[in-house]
């Protein structure tokens, strides 16, 4: 069954999703070796890095993660998570054993920024098959934001309207 994208998803601002693995105390070099997959990012226990509002991190835990993150410019997470279970293609197994793994934690997350304060992502039935057929659990990172308002009077009208109060 074919899926029909909508790359222009009206109600999506922005969305990718992440294979997340936490390998223990293992390099993320070992995940790399073990899937034959190039990551998108990894952190290593103890270094240091600039993370995006430019202060200086230092990793807590050892991680890698495969991300749809500047591959697609689809707002279809359908497409993005499709992306991602291809790119794992070959690797099935491998993933199976690392989810069995306890000293593993693995995991698909949907980051989905909303474009006008509600809406969601969507998946196909095929694409839930294919990640319990993984094991693996999918979850959801979503935000809201409001778009700035036109004029200082249409905000306080909406901030008199949610307290109850007029100012």
């Amino acid at each position: 069954m074919s899926i029909d994208y909508d790359d222009e998803y009206p109600s999506c601002e922005r969305t990718d999703v992440v294979l997340r693995i936490y390998p223990g105390e293992r390099d993320p070099g070992w995940i790399t070796r073990t899937l034959g997959i190039e990551p998108s990012s990894v952190n290593r226990q103890g270094e240091q890095s600039i993370n995006s509002l430019g202060l200086v991190r230092t990793s807590q835990i050892n991680s890698w993660f495969l991300s749809s993150a500047g591959q697609l410019a689809s707002k279809d997470s359908r497409r993005h998570l499709d992306w991602l279970l291809d790119a794992l293609a070959g690797a099935e197994d491998r993933i199976k054993e690392l989810v069995m793994d306890s000293t593993v934690r693995i995991d698909v997350i949907c980051v989905w920024w909303s474009a006008a304060g509600h809406g969601g992502p969507v998946l196909s039935p095929a694409q839930m098959s294919r990640l319990a057929d993984l094991g693996l659990q999918l979850g959801f990172d979503l935000y809201f934001f409001l778009r700035p308002m036109a004029s200082p009077t249409q905000c306080l009208r909406l901030v008199s309207s949610i307290s109850g109060y007029w100012i």
